[in-house]
């Protein structure tokens, strides 16, 4: 039985930029999330209108929820991790980032 070829995932600046601002045992927790995504890549909430495509998981770390926003390109078998924060602005400020892409 043949598996099937390997998803490739690339982070955003913006991404990484976020990740590295976040605790150790947060960046740990957002690891897990991303294998998470990897594994199933259509995992979390799809999202409608101008960020259709993106989809959006969100978890807790201590009292904190994080929100981690990623897209699936299924021809190119990648998935891109475009942003994590909490949900003050983070939908305004994403769809503003994928507008200027």
């Amino acid at each position: 039985m043949s598996r099937p070829p390997e998803r490739s995932v690339v982070q955003a600046p913006r991404f990484g930029k976020a990740k590295r601002r976040l605790p150790t045992t947060a960046q740990l927790e957002v690891d897990e999330v991303v294998k998470r995504i990897r594994t199933d890549p259509l995992v979390g909430e799809p999202k409608v209108g101008a960020l259709k495509g993106v989809r959006v998981v969100t978890f807790k770390i201590q009292t904190l929820q994080l929100l981690l926003a990623s897209q699936f390109d299924a021809k190119r078998n990648l998935i891109a991790v475009l942003d994590i924060g909490p949900h003050e602005n983070f939908y305004r400020e994403l769809q503003k980032y994928l507008d200027a892409r």
